[in-house]
C-alpha cells in the first residue's frame, strides 16, 4: 500500500507509534507512574496496523487484512484508504464502539527491545513522548516499580509484551509458509469516492484463492496444523470490508 511503510523501514526508523522508547530501569525510574489510558490518538494517523495471526479471525469481521513487505512479509489491517488517517479513530482519540482493537496498539506506549540482537534476554521499554509517562504526584497514575522491583502495572506490560512477541513469531512462520507455498499474490485498486476523487490502493498482497484450492490434498492436512489455512481463509473472508472503509471515507470527508 503506498502510504504504508514496510516492516524493514519501519525498523529502520522507529516501530510504528514510538518516538522515544527507553529500557526502564529500577534505579532510574523509580518515580516513574502510568497515567490511566486516555485512548488511541496516538493511532489517528496510522492507516494501516500491524497484527498477528492469532487476531485474524477477530480483525476480519472489521477490516481488509493485507500483507505488505519485501524480503519479509507482514499481515497488516487496513484503517485507512488516504496516508496519514486512521478511519476507526476519532477526534477525541476514541477507537470506534465494537471494532476490534488491533493488540499492537493496545500494547503501546510498552515494547520488548533485546541488548543485542542474538541475545535470549529482552527488556521492557515505554514510549517516553506518550501521553501515559507520568511522575510523582501524578493524581490516578499507578507506580511502575514498587520496592525496587516491578510494580504489577509493569509485570502486566512484561506478560502482555512477552506473549504478543510470541505471537508475531507464529505470525511471521506462517507468513513464510504461504509465501514458500505460492499463496500470495500481488494486488493493486482503486476506490473511487461520490465526489470524484480517486484512492488507489498499491503494493500489498492477499491470499491467492485459486492457487489456494489448487493446492494438493496431501499437501493440506500439513498446512491447516501449520495454521496456514484458517489464516489463508480469515484473510478471503477480510476483502469484504473494503466497502465499510469506503463509507467510513465519505463519512469521514462530509
Amino acid at each position: 500500500m503506498s502510504d504504508v511503510d514496510a516492516p524493514e523501514t519501519q525498523a529502520a526508523r522507529l516501530p510504528l507509534f514510538y518516538a522515544r522508547p527507553e529500557v526502564l530501569e529500577a534505579k532510574r525510574h523509580d518515580g516513574l507512574r502510568l497515567k490511566p489510558h486516555p485512548g488511541f490518538g496516538f493511532a489517528s494517523g496510522a492507516n494501516a496496523i500491524p497484527i498477528n495471526v492469532a487476531e485474524f479471525a477477530k480483525a476480519a469481521v472489521d477490516y481488509p487484512i493485507v500483507f505488505a513487505g519485501t524480503t519479509t512479509l507482514a499481515p497488516l489491517v487496513v484503517t485507512g484508504l488516504r496516508g496519514g488517517e486512521n478511519l476507526f479513530v476519532d477526534a477525541e482519540g476514541a477507537w470506534a464502539p465494537g471494532v476490534y482493537v488491533p493488540a499492537y496498539a493496545r500494547r503501546y506506549p510498552f515494547i520488548l527491545t533485546r541488548p543485542k540482537p542474538e541475545a535470549d534476554q529482552v527488556m521492557l521499554c515505554m514510549d517516553m513522548e506518550s501521553a501515559r509517562v507520568g511522575e510523582e504526584g501524578d493524581e490516578d497514575a499507578s507506580a511502575l516499580f514498587e520496592d525496587g522491583g516491578p510494580s504489577e502495572h509493569a509485570k502486566y506490560a512484561l506478560n502482555f509484551c512477552l506473549e504478543f512477541q510470541r505471537l508475531a513469531s507464529v505470525t511471521e512462520e506462517i507468513a513464510k509458509t504461504m509465501q514458500d507455498e505460492g499463496l500470495l499474490a500481488a494486488q493493486s485498486g482503486k476506490v473511487e469516492l461520490s465526489d470524484g476523487e480517486e484512492l488507489r490502493l498499491t503494493d500489498f498482497q492477499i491470499v491467492d484463492e485459486k492457487k489456494l484450492n489448487e493446492v494438493p490434498a496431501e499437501r493440506l492436512e500439513d498446512l491447516r496444523r501449520k495454521g496456514v489455512l484458517g489464516a489463508a481463509y480469515c484473510q478471503l473472508v477480510s476483502m469484504n470490508n473494503w466497502p465499510k472503509l469506503s463509507r467510513l471515507a465519505e463519512a469521514r470527508k462530509a
